[in-house]
Order: C-alpha cells, then sequence, then structure tokens
C-alpha cells in the first residue's frame, strides 16, 4: 500500500465522518457482532475454489470496550490435472480500551496470523498506546490511535529477509492506526481500519494492514456483504509479494444485542 493511496483513504474517511449525527454510540454492555462466509468456484481450463470465514464482535461500556475478530482464508486452483494451494492463512486479535475521557482512551492489542504459503507459523504482534474518538455516535464513529508496537515472525523453514537468515524476526515499531464505521442508510453500513507497523529496530520491516466492509442488510440479522483486505510486507520472505490482496463476497450473521 503506497502512502498516496493511504493519504486518500484517510482523506475520504475524514470526510464520511464530518457527516455523523448527535447520538451516542451504544455503551449498553452488551456483546454484539456478526459472523459469515465467502465462497467462490470458478470451473473451465482452470477451476479455482476459495472459501473465507471471518467473525468479530465487541462490548462497549461507559468505562471500556472489549473488540475481538478472526479470519480464516483457504484457496486452491487446479490446471491440467495439478492441484495448487493459492491461500491458506489465519488471522485473529483482541484490543482493550479503557476511557480516559470521552474521546480519549488507553488501549492494548494483540494480533496473531499465520500463513503456510510462505512458511509462516505464527506472528505475534503487541501494541499500546493513546486513542482518540474523533467522531462517536450511533451512526459513525471514527478514531485515531498512536503508541508502540513490537511483533516477532516465526517461520517453520529458514528464511533469508534483509541480508539475515533465520527462522525467527522480531522488530520494534511505531504504531499508527485509523477506524472507522458508517451507518449509510437503515440497511447499508460501511466500516474499515488502517493499522501501521514501521520498523524502527530488529528487520525494521514496515507493515501495513487494511481492512474495508460494505454491508447491506436482507433481513434484522442477515447481510450480504462485499470486503477488501490489503497486507503489506516490507521485507517478505524470498519469493513472496510485498502486497497481498483480498477481495471477497458473501453472508455475514449478526449475533448478540441488536
Amino acid at each position: 500500500m503506497t502512502s498516496n493511496s493511504i493519504k486518500a483513504v484517510c482523506a475520504a474517511l475524514g470526510c464520511l465522518a464530518a457527516g455523523g449525527a448527535l447520538a451516542q454510540a451504544k455503551t449498553d454492555g452488551l456483546w454484539r457482532g456478526n459472523g459469515g462466509a465467502a465462497l467462490s468456484l470458478n470451473s473451465g481450463n482452470t477451476t479455482s475454489s476459495s472459501l473465507q470465514l471471518n467473525a468479530d464482535a465487541s462490548k462497549a461500556t461507559a468505562a471500556d470496550k472489549i473488540t475481538l475478530g478472526g479470519v480464516i482464508n483457504y484457496a486452491k486452483s487446479k490446471l491440467n490435472g495439478v492441484d495448487t494451494t493459492t491461500a491458506d492463512k489465519w488471522a485473529g486479535n483482541g484490543q482493550y480500551d479503557f476511557n480516559l475521557s470521552p474521546q480519549a482512551y488507553a488501549f492494548g492489542k494483540l494480533g496473531l496470523e499465520g500463513d503456510k504459503l510462505v512458511d509462516l507459523s505464527l506472528r505475534t504482534s503487541l501494541s499500546a498506546g493513546l486513542g482518540y474518538k474523533l467522531v462517536n455516535t450511533e451512526q459513525t464513529t471514527f478514531d485515531l490511535l498512536g503508541g508502540v508496537g513490537y511483533s516477532t515472525d516465526r517461520y517453520s523453514a529458514a528464511q533469508t529477509i534483509g541480508g539475515k537468515t533465520d527462522t525467527s524476526f522480531s522488530r520494534a515499531s511505531v504504531y499508527l492506526a485509523e477506524a472507522s464505521t458508517h451507518k449509510l442508510s437503515s440497511t447499508v453500513a460501511f466500516k474499515q481500519r488502517l493499522d501501521l507497523y514501521p520498523g524502527v529496530s530488529g528487520d525494521k520491516a514496515m507493515l501495513a494492514k487494511f481492512n474495508a466492509g460494505l454491508a447491506v442488510a436482507m433481513s434484522s440479522t442477515l447481510n450480504l456483504t462485499v470486503s477488501l483486505t490489503d497486507q503489506y510486507d516490507s521485507k517478505p520472505p524470498g519469493g513472496a509479494k510485498k502486497n497481498d490482496v483480498g477481495f471477497f463476497t458473501g453472508v455475514n450473521v449478526k449475533f448478540g444485542a441488536l
């Protein structure tokens, strides 16, 4: 993800955030979330299939907030009778926010992920810092976050990254993020999040994650969804690309309080 694209995303979100209504976001301490699946099948000269399973949930009170999420993505293709796995990865994350004022909060965040295609057994990302609720309404939320982070990558086979060959790579980093949700109408909602980890020690890799999703309600609990993911690693293992982009359509089911 280039710096120009990051600036464009932030500028667009700033415009969207400015249109929020005045009602406060729900802080009743009840869990709310959704889970779903996206499936794609193609046949012809090349047969391919992909599956993504995802779930996220959050609980907010006047004092704090807990957010949890996870995703699994698997895909394969078949050409001339030869099966090839094209995606086999998973990720999970959790964040705890403690409110310091109606707008400001302290946070701690843990991210875990793996990717068999690049022999990444486990990436652990820890970050902590301060956040600010630029907009916090039932229709629109828009948060800015900043702090410090530390990441460790463990591979099942030795990799050469930045001139070093090993199975484990670590880095301290600055942590910057922005996240927003937008209720565009009674049936359409949009959310996105951008996380940046500019490395300042170790291999000094720059990691970035962008997730965006549009949900259209088909009933009170069922949504048709379209989502985009973009993961960037400035120093990937040999033979791997820096960007890993995914586009998915599927169905999500809401759970918890409405």
